[in-house]
This record gives C-alpha cells, structure tokens and sequence, in this order.
C-alpha cells in the first residue's frame, strides 16, 4: 500500500479506531474501508461533468474542481481524508445499530466506506450541480459573484501593521457590511464583488495595514462579524479560549431529562434506519446542514425553517449540498403567527438542530433552554464556532476555524498559510455532530432521557491536528482489529460507480450531488440516494403512513 490512497486508507482506519476510543464507543459492526483502482479516473473526469455555471464562472468552478481533486490524490500535511472516510463510517456505524433496536436484530452487517468518495465528501461545495430552473441559477450565479469578494479570507489574506496575517470571514452581505465599515472601507457593498476583485484586493490591503492583527481582530467581532488574526497551533493552544477548545470532547453530551423513556416503533426500510424520526432543522450554509443532511440520507424526516423558498436563498451557492433530503417551510419568525407554528413543529420534533449563532434565536423564545422546556423529551443539537467557550456567542465560519486553530499555518507556514482542500472544517464538525446526535439517540433508546449534544468547527479543527500527531507517531505502522476496521480492494457496489448522485425534480430543478461514501451491508443502500429529494412549501412534518 505504498501509494496516496492506500496511505489514506491507513490513516482511516488510525482514525476510526482512534474515534472509538475517545468517544468511549463500544460498537459491534465491522467497518470496511474500500479502495477502488478506477475511481480516480472516475472522479478526476467528473469535473468536466455537470457544471451549471455560464461563462466566466463555468471556468472559476471548472478551476476550483480541478485542485480540489488534484489535492484528493495527493499526500496531505494535514489529514483530512482519513478523518472523513473515520467519521463517516462511523455516522453509519451508529445508524445501523440504531436501525437494530428499533427491528430488533441481532446481527450487524458491516459498515463499507469508499476512501475516494470520503475525501470527495469535503469538497461537495464545488461537485453539487443542477439543471432546469432559471431563477434558481441566476440566483446562484449571483451568489458566486457575491461570496467571491477581496473579503473571501479563504483565499485572501492580508498582512497587519504588526507584520501579522489578518484574513476576514464574511459571507453574508450584512456581514461584510459590518466588515467594510470595521476597516473604513466607504464603497458600496453590492459593488464589492467579483467584477472589481483586483481593484477591491488593494483596497482591503491598505485597509487591514492600518491595524495591528489582535486589535482588528478584537474590533471585528465587537462589531459583529467575523475575522481573526492568524495563528500558530502554539499560539492557539495557549490563548485561553483555545486551551478550553482543546480540552473539550470532540461533542459534549449532556443528560437533560434522566426520567424520559423513548420507543420509535420499528423503521421502514424503504427508507432506511432513521425513517419516522423527526428532525427540525434550524440550520444554514454549510456545516450545520452537512449534519442534517446525513440524517435525511439515513431516512429521517428532516424539515428546514427557511424565511424564503430554497430558490431565492442569499447563500444558493454555498447552501446547495446542505438542502439534500430536506422538506422546507416558509416561516418569518417575525410574525407572531409563523413563529407559534415553529414552536409546535418544536413539540412535535424527536431532534432539534441549530447553527445560528448563540443567542441569535432567543428573541423569540428559541434559545436551548426554551426548546428543553417546550419539548422536555427532544435531542437537541446545537454547532458553533467556538463550542461553549467564553466565546461562544462569537460567530465563525470554517476558515476563520483553519486560521485561527493553527491549521492553515500547519498546512502551510506562517508566513504563507495555506488552507485545507474545499472546507473540511465545515463538513467534519457537521460530521462529528451527526455521531454526537446519533449517540444521544442510542442512549434516549436504551437507557432513556433528553439531551443536549454540543459540537464545534473549532475542536473539530484540532481534531485533525490530533489526527496528524497520530499518523506521525504511527509512522505509518497500523495494526489492524479486524472485528473494528479492514481494507478491502474493488468493492462491487454499484453505488459508486458514479461520482454524481441525481436527484430530479427537486425544488430547484434537477441536481447532482456527491455520491454517499458510505453503505450499510454488501448490497446497495438504495434508500440513500431516494432520500436526497428536497422540495419547498411544506406545512409540517410528514404524517405517518
């Protein structure tokens, strides 16, 4: 197994035996990590395929595809392939074993996982496409024209008065905004976009150059947006905030209602293990949905709250993969009426996830405790930047997270900080919460309660700083449970045969998604690709059948 992927597969199975232990898990299902020898050229002539952008933009999307998977195929300073294809396979794992209590079987199939399509799980930003609708794609378009402004600090990054690496995480326009004010920036902030990137990127600099990096990274947050000042793993690890980050479980579970037993009834398996579970999704952008979007793939219902339909989203280009599986629903919370509604969808939920940033929701009466109270017996999960630290009502975004826990400069240095392939620290902490729910709702099975499962982009990140270390003590030396994990070559799955997923006649027209890395058993899991249809303007949970 000398080349890249097999290296990959190894440090799969490092991380997943390495899961297992910090999370205390005690599971019966082999995993399988497969290795196809034709899936990449598979995926390598999938960019060329399905790119719905027009113009100038089919090729910044053709680029960034491109790198994104040159980099899948190539050795990786800090892991993340092997991360994935670990918490992936673990998701299933749980999944599965969720799926045994409920029909009451004894035997667990083991748990495939392909490697190639785990680390093409954290670049589905760039693979998701759709056809058909025009007003979803103008929307998109304008979207990719808005999120790729000389504000994008994934790929820009200034240097500071004190000679330090500033990069601002804005990706909403009221963001940058506030973000444009910060650095007295006085253009008009609809006409800092793609077009005059050159012009705006000497602009930003000047801007940034006036400030020390600690004293702009301190005003940006007071002000309400997001940017930091760059960092060493050290200086991280250090600082008070990163030292808590760094002590904290990968999630933190917590027992809420020790008195509640729980029985779901038996799942349909048309749908898959978490059919007839109920999942209310408070969630946006990328990370909090890549969690959602793993319980609808395993069949939960999962409805979204949207002020809008998904067609006119700020954020369609970001947003796209998160809306796989999801039922949406109109609601303003504004509105007295449409918020009641919320908090009976909240009565009625067995999950309740959440992103928005803490305290963002407490207004109207949606903060955790007010959900524990309206709803003593659901799970509720909730992602943040910065867990529950004293910065937890801070927002972040997955790069701010690479910037500021030391990983960019890992991946690069400091002076020339590159950040990881696609955004991994969007669709790892998704990932990782997913397990944390998926372990509470194992427990709310067997031992019964209520809990609150706490996850973050930002001990995610120093995951894949543990998960590195590890590699490098292991020296490539991995001694293999076979009860736990193995590595298989040339799975027959048919499944993977395409890197695409489609799913027609969605909200917005016909999409492809990134096909699932993960399969419960030998045969295909057809469910998984089923359950990715999502439509609009739903009134409620579906009703049993």
């Amino acid at each position: 197994m000398g080349n890249v992927m097999g290296k990959k597969a190894l440090q799969a199975v490092a991380c997943y035996d390495d899961l297992l232990e910090k999370l205390d898990l005690k599971v019966d299902t082999p995993v399988i990590f497969n290795l196809s020898d034709g899936r990449k050229k598979q995926i390598e002539k999938s960019v060329y395929g399905h790119n719905p952008f027009p113009g100038l933009l089919k090729l910044v999307l053709l680029s960034l595809r491109k790198k994104a998977v040159k980099r899948l195929y190539e050795d990786e300073k800090v892991l993340q392939t092997g991360p994935a294809a670990a918490i992936l396979a673990l998701d299933s794992v749980l999944v599965q074993e969720i799926g045994n209590i409920r029909n009451n079987i004894k035997e667990s199939q083991p748990v495939m996982c392909d490697v190639d399509l785990a680390g093409l799980q954290v670049v589905r930003l760039y693979m998701s496409a759709y056809q058909g609708n025009k007003d979803f794609i103008k929307a998109r378009c304008d979207s990719a024209v808005r999120v790729d402004n000389a504000l994008n600090g994934s790929f820009y990054k200034y240097k500071t008065k004190d000679g330090r690496k500033f990069s601002a995480h804005v990706y909403y326009e009221s963001q940058k905004k506030i973000m444009m004010e910060t650095l007295g920036i006085t253009k008009e902030p609809g006409k800092f976009v793609l077009s005059s990137l050159p012009f705006d990127k000497v602009t930003t600099a000047k801007a940034v150059k006036q400030w020390n990096a600690q004293e702009l990274e301190e005003k940006t947050f007071e002000n309400g947006a997001c940017g930091c000042m760059l960092r060493t793993r050290q200086e991280w690890e250090e600082s008070e905030v990163g030292k808590a980050v760094c002590e904290m479980p990968l999630f933190r579970l917590t027992k809420e209602n020790a008195d509640l037993k729980k029985k779901l009834g038996k799942y349909d398996k048309s749908r898959g293990p978490l059919s007839g579970i109920k999942v209310l999704d408070l969630t946006h952008i990328i990370a909090g949905p890549a969690c959602t979007r793993l319980l609808a793939e395993a069949g939960a219902d999962v409805l979204m709250v949207r002020r809008g339909k998904y067609v006119e989203q700020e954020q369609a280009m970001l947003e796209l993969d998160g809306w796989a599986g999801k039922r949406s629903i109109q609601l303003d919370f504004n509105n007295p009426k449409q918020l009641e509604k919320a908090k009976k969808l909240v009565k009625e939920a067995d999950i309740v996830v959440c992103s928005y940033q803490v305290g963002a929701l407490d207004k109207f009466g949606l903060s955790e405790k007010d959900i524990h109270k309206l709803n003593p017996n659901v799970i509720y999960g909730s992602l943040r930047c910065f867990s529950d630290t004293v910065w937890n009502e801070r927002p972040g975004w997955a790069p701010c997270a690479e910037d500021i826990t030391g990983l960019s400069v890992r991946n690069g240095s400091l002076k020339k900080p590159v950040n990881l392939n696609g955004v991994p620290l969007d669709y790892i902490p998704g990932m990782i919460l997913c397990a944390g729910i998926l372990k509470a709702l194992k427990l709310q099975l067997t031992e019964g309660g209520s809990y609150t499962v706490t996850g973050s982009l930002t001990r995610g990140g120093y995951w894949l700083h543990e998960c590195t270390d590890l590699w490098e003590k292991l020296d490539g030396r991995v001694t293999f449970d076979t009860t736990r994990s193995s590595i298989v070559h040339n799975s027959k799955l048919s499944l993977w045969n395409d890197t695409f997923t489609k799913v027609p006649d969605t909200a917005v027209g016909d999409v492809y998604f990134t096909t699932p890395a993960t399969n419960i058993g030998k045969e295909d899991n057809t469910y998984r690709s089923e359950n990715m249809y999502f439509n609009d303007g739903k009134i409620g949970f579906r009703k049993k059948s």
